[in-house]
């Protein structure tokens, strides 16, 4: 029978009930994880908290304030198991969300890795004026994703499983893209996800809706300025990825469809899908349905405006080098 570890990361200790939350979560799983590792990532008041709370999670620290991408790097150092899936310290993860997750990886010895469906609860309301196309800047499952279980170019690090063999034959997640102390950027996974199906021919990722999490959404994410600030984050982030995978010359070429596939179905089917419902629904006397077309809107263009800006500065500079990442690697315990 395989093994699966979980991989939780932390790094501020006013999270604290809710990583306590996360943790209960896979407690109660119909899978019971073999290995639980929880990182934290520059608080020391966290760590102490971890501590004397005396589970049976193994944790560990980066150390300092390093990003997303080192501290999953350094749990995946720890891991010893066939699977190693990581869950949000803000979620907390339905009952048979690890099973879902293992049972569709084991499915074919193709499958690389598999991603869950990420559900919003909302610390108020969803907003009338937020549209579900958008979901993904609060870090949810979007609108427009398969209803069944569906091959995928990327999946997303916060509710995902992998082969844990795959990081040793492809490396860890590039520190230069994910989440630092401060921004809001993103990509780290689709990077990943990418540099793994160029090394293996006929590998895939698939989503598998029945992983089901449910993602905490503060009060404070419900606005439309950080909204448009993750948008505009998202874009630089795509340029970013844009580089380093074009810069990757040591395998074999991605399949054309897979590179920004995803970001062109966003725009040329889910977002004028989106639109014309919202206009059908805002004429139907739904006002707060032309607020969700306008954001959308607005949303698409930042994203688009944002890549071609980074894009073009980074053309500017003469196709210069991109620093190496820290920690590309997680090597065996």
């Amino acid at each position: 029978m395989s093994t699966v570890s979980v991989v939780v990361c932390s790094h501020l200790v006013v999270r604290y009930a809710l990583l306590a939350a996360a943790l209960e979560s896979l407690r109660a799983q119909t899978r019971v994880p073999d290995q639980v590792i929880v990182v934290v990532d520059g608080d020391d008041e966290l760590l102490k908290k971890l501590h004397d709370r005396g589970g049976d999670e193994q944790v560990l620290s980066t150390g300092g304030r390093t990003g997303l991408s080192n501290a999953r790097n350094t749990g995946l150092r720890a891991v010893t198991t066939d699977y190693v899936a990581f869950l949000d310290d803000d979620a907390t993860a339905e009952p048979a969300w690890l099973e879902s997750l293992v049972a569709a990886a084991a499915s074919s010895p193709d499958v690389l890795g598999v991603g869950g469906r990420t559900l919003p609860a909302w610390e108020s309301a969803q907003p009338g004026w937020f549209p579900d196309e958008l979901l993904w800047t609060v870090g949810c499952s979007h609108q427009g994703l398969p209803a069944s279980c569906q091959p995928v170019r990327n999946v997303f690090g916060g509710c995902a499983l992998f082969r844990r063999r795959l990081f040793d034959e492809v490396g860890g997640f590039d520190d230069r893209l994910g989440r630092k102390a401060k921004g809001a950027a993103g990509c780290e996974e689709t990077e990943f996800c990418i540099r793994a199906q160029r090394l293996h021919e006929g590998g895939q990722f698939l989503y598998e809706p029945a992983a089901v999490i449910h993602h905490r959404v503060p009060r404070q994410r419900s606005s439309p300025r950080y909204v448009l600030r993750r948008c505009w984050e998202e874009g630089r982030s795509k340029a970013l990825l844009r580089v380093i995978t074009r810069g990757s010359g040591r395998a074999r070429p991605l399949r054309r469809r897979s590179s920004l596939g995803p970001e062109q179905d966003f725009l040329l089917r889910i977002l004028p899908a989106g639109v014309f419902s919202g206009l059908r629904a805002a004429v139907r006397g739904q006002p707060a349905a032309a607020g969700r077309v306008l954001l959308l809107l607005l949303g698409s263009a930042t994203t688009v405006v944002s890549f071609v800006g980074a894009a073009l500065l980074s053309a500017r500079r003469d196709g210069a080098a991109v620093p190496a990442p820290e920690s590309p690697q997680p090597a065996r315990p």
